[in-house]
């Protein structure tokens, strides 16, 4: 790759999976292609293509409103502020964005993460962030929460060549009317040069005699490959409007699993006044959760990841 508009962001094309387990079972994939984009880059970008914007309406283009603190006018600060507040480290290496741009100026991205590496780390490697920020949005309320991973030393390698990250800890969002807040996830985010794998199990916690089951779980698994206009044209002409295709699958299951009797839970700001779940997760300042496998770190010698909820 060469020349004044060669970048070190990637392109990441693979497949999106969703399994839902209970109380009626529902799954699909589908194939798709989303921006790795390290923040020091986010001016370039509109200069890869005619068909890319920065802070304009283009076929692709990225808007400063759709992401973390949008007040705060450089978004890599804004990351850096939020996680120096929620760890006393500030990124000092590549922060990466992992979204879908707009298209045609539409965008709903249930997440977006932020990778925050420490000096001298190359994402494009399969360095391991050292913190990692999920920004939530949900649906139909596009509300915005953030989970802060302070990864530490809490990283598996295994003899396949990935590095791994996992997370557990309980829910502080409503996320969908279709998942109560009384939950449990277990977030796996697993590195392998440019192959990267995100993995989520939502738990329904162990209570009145019965074991903790499985309710419902989601993957993404990408590879990376450099950002360039022959990428993005090429990924324009499989994903023409993946961002009105994500929005579309969402309301479409989601009529499928009321057709199969899924209920509806109430938001926690709509509950009774006496609930006690009413306003869960809404004050939550960097509230910090406790890991749910605390006590197998403790028996390893190691550091959990560090979890904090935060609602913006």
């Amino acid at each position: 790759m060469s020349g004044p508009t060669a970048l070190s962001s990637s392109w990441l094309s693979g497949t999106v999976r969703h399994r839902r387990h209970s109380p009626a079972a529902h799954a699909f994939s589908y194939r798709t292609g989303m921006l790795a984009l390290d923040l020091d880059e986010w001016d370039r970008f509109g200069d890869t293509s005619s068909l890319v914007s920065v802070g304009r309406f283009n076929w692709l283009s990225l808007h400063r409103r759709d992401y973390l603190d949008p007040t705060v006018p450089d978004l890599r600060q804004a990351v850096a502020d939020r996680v120096e507040a929620a760890t006393g480290w500030r990124p000092d290496g590549p922060v990466e964005l992992i979204t879908h741009p707009r298209h045609f100026g539409y965008v709903f991205n249930p997440v977006s993460f932020y990778f925050c590496y420490r000096a001298g780390d190359q994402p494009s490697q399969g360095a391991v962030p050292a913190v990692i920020l999920a920004q939530i949005t949900n649906t139909p309320w596009h509300e915005r929460h953030v989970y802060c991973l302070d990864v530490g030393d809490d990283i598996l390698s295994t003899s396949q060549g990935w590095q791994t990250v996992k997370a557990g800890f309980s829910k502080r969002f409503h996320v969908s009317p279709f998942n109560p807040m009384n939950q449990t996830y277990q977030w796996t985010f697993s590195f392998r040069g440019p192959e990267l794998r995100i993995h989520m199990n939502v738990n329904r916690p162990a209570e009145n005699g019965q074991t903790e089951s499985r309710v419902f779980d989601a993957t993404l698994v990408v590879r990376r490959t450099p950002v360039t206009r022959k990428t993005i044209h090429s990924s324009l002409r499989r994903f023409p409007v993946e961002s009105f295709k994500v929005v579309a699958g969402i309301y479409w299951h989601a009529l499928r699993l009321r057709l199969k009797g899924v209920p509806f839970h109430t938001h926690p700001d709509k509950l009774p006044h006496d609930h006690p779940q009413r306003g869960l997760g809404r004050d939550d300042r960097g509230l910090e959760l406790v890991s749910a496998d605390q006590s197998e770190h403790q028996s390893a010698g190691t550091t959990p990841t560090r979890i904090s909820s935060w609602r913006t």
